[in-house]
């Protein structure tokens, strides 16, 4: 999933690395270029321009709840980052409008000229990004509350890609839910779509199963790892399912589908702390305060398939995309290997070895999603011992696990860490 060596840090870094780009100030007579994060497929630039002051209206259907809510966006953008208040009225000179004649879901055309601006797409997301390209264009001038004038454009765009992600890695340290919603709100100022929490790991287990209530109770909590402060200090923290649900809704709003991890058969030592018995051959641990590669492993007997069941039922009433991710990295095998009980069910079931074991369980988990019309993605080690044909894979090792998973007709989020992962935090957190 990750490099292991300095990888304690949040992902949200990603969204922090994003920002001075999206928001960034550009004088007036810099402005040769549109200053917008990511570019758009094509801009036309025409004659004259148009000025957006306090008070400025804005124009769309009450009745169209996509309109609406990108109207709702852009004013509180706005007035955030601008310090100008923008208000609604039926003769707005910023105007949202749908056309069927722009394709694609996600694609709109925005036109400003000296009488004022429009957007227009088919699509509720393509309302959304053209009102998030316009805050972009009000941004630049320096001077905070004042007037802003943008130039005379049309512009014309929709996304490469269909998964535009940010991976939040709350296992190792606990994000709060402010800084979350942070970055759900930076995420779609640059139209990022999917918002993928990392929900469980050897340091931590965030998600709230009510079935399991341990898994926070103690999964939750660690030790700071020494780093100087008072021996012993306790850190840590989860998410409950109403809070989630208020930030799934918060997200959608926002064009962001939450994509939950919970990491498996690997990554599993705070689900072992709470559930010895989920475990393998009796080890008993604590919820860890280091880093790197742990032996605990998940054990995929009756009891632990039955077990993730509940966890994915408990997810699926939170999260209601379609992805729900199942990690599958970095699952060192020994413990399998040495468990008479795995062999025993590897024996009983024809499984050669313990890569195929993984491959089995990782069935298992698709084909219950595939039975509630969800899929699950994993991680490209997956693809070790064969993979079921409705699983996705996220390459983060590099791109030969994507290469190797399209050849075989699965779809692929490229992730790979030398690229993409933002892991050397510098904070003052005590943990």
């Amino acid at each position: 999933m990750r490099a292991t060596a300095n990888r304690n840090a949040g992902r949200w870094l990603t969204a922090t690395a994003l920002l001075p780009a999206a928001l960034c100030a550009i004088p007036a007579q810099a402005q040769d270029r549109l200053p917008l994060v990511p570019q758009p497929s094509a801009i036309t630039r025409t004659a004259g321009s148009f000025t957006i002051a306090n008070g400025a209206t804005i124009t769309a259907d009450p009745s169209d709840t996509g309109a609406a809510a990108a109207a709702r966006l852009l004013i509180a953008h706005v007035k955030a980052e601008r310090g100008l208040a923008l208000q609604t009225s039926p003769n707005g000179n910023i105007r949202f409008v749908r056309d069927a004649a722009i394709k694609g879901a996600e694609a709109y055309r925005l036109t400003v000229d000296a009488s004022g601006v429009k957007i227009t797409a088919s699509g509720a997301a393509g309302l959304l990004y053209g009102a998030m390209t316009l805050a972009q264009l009000i941004s630049p001038d320096r001077a905070f509350g004042q007037p802003v004038r943008i130039p005379a454009v049309t512009i014309d765009d929709a996304p490469r890609f269909g998964w535009r992600g940010l991976m939040v890695d709350t296992a190792r340290h606990f994000q709060s839910l402010r800084s979350i919603y942070a970055i759900v709100d930076q995420m779609a100022s640059v139209k990022l779509n999917t918002l993928h929490l990392h929900l469980s790991d050897d340091q931590g287990w965030r998600f709230e199963v009510k079935a399991y209530p341990k898994l926070t109770e103690i999964g939750s909590i660690r030790t700071s790892p020494s780093t100087g402060e008072a021996p012993g200090t306790r850190v840590g923290g989860f998410y409950t399912q109403d809070e989630l649900r208020k930030l799934v809704a918060y997200a959608a709003e926002r064009g962001i589908v939450i994509v939950p991890e919970i990491d498996l058969p690997g990554h599993a030592q705070a689900l072992v702390a709470a559930y010895p018995d989920l475990g393998v051959i009796g080890d008993t641990p604590q919820v860890s305060n280091a880093w790197g590669v742990n032996p605990y492993l998940f054990n995929p007997g009756p009891k632990g398939i039955a077990f993730v069941k509940t966890v994915l039922d408990e997810l699926m009433a939170v999260f209601p995309g379609t992805y729900i991710h199942l990690g599958g990295d970095e699952a060192v095998k020994d413990q399998w290997e040495r468990s008479p009980e795995v062999q025993a069910q590897m024996a009983k079931l024809g499984i050669k070895d313990e890569n195929g074991l993984q491959s089995w369980m990782i069935d298992q988990f698709g084909t219950y999603l595939a039975s509630k019309k969800r899929r699950l993605i994993g991680w490209d080690e997956i693809l070790e011992g064969g993979l079921p044909a409705s699983a996705s894979v996220m390459s983060w090792r590099g791109e030969k696990g994507a290469v190797d998973a399209a050849n075989q007709n699965h779809d692929v989020v490229l992730s790979p860490a030398p690229t993409l992962y933002f892991d050397n935090l510098q904070s003052d957190r005590p943990d």
